[in-house]
């Protein structure tokens, strides 16, 4: 048995290559809340930009669906009271954000807010 082991290590160690490839499924990309356009329902399209601050990339676009959750100081709270606190940030005022999102199916899957 520790022949068999010491041979599975040794071709793993010889560079035995993979045979799949890596796939991301989820992506986070961190931003800032003034980067962030936010839709008025939970089944529209959220904007973001993949930079914090000042930046010069293009808006991403992936759609809300009922299974994204939102989150402001590590505290879940649901989407009305979500965009009422997204809201009512101070014009001028850039706070952290997180979003993530599923790559194949271009949804958001949490948005994150801490202030």
């Amino acid at each position: 048995m520790k022949l068999r082991n010491l041979i599975a290590v040794l071709m793993l160690a010889a560079g035995v290559p993979a045979t799949a490839d890596v796939v991301t499924v989820v992506d986070a990309v961190e931003t800032t809340t003034s980067n962030i356009n936010f839709p008025v329902s939970n089944n529209g399209r959220l904007l973001f930009k993949p930079c914090a601050g000042t930046c010069s990339a293009n808006f991403v676009s992936a759609r809300l669906t009922p299974e994204t959750r939102f989150a402001i100081n590590g505290a879940a709270v649901e989407f009305d009271d979500f965009r009422k606190q997204f809201l009512n940030i101070r014009p001028g005022t850039d706070t952290y954000a997180l979003v993530s999102y599923d790559t194949r199916s271009n949804t958001v899957t949490s948005v994150q807010i801490a202030n």
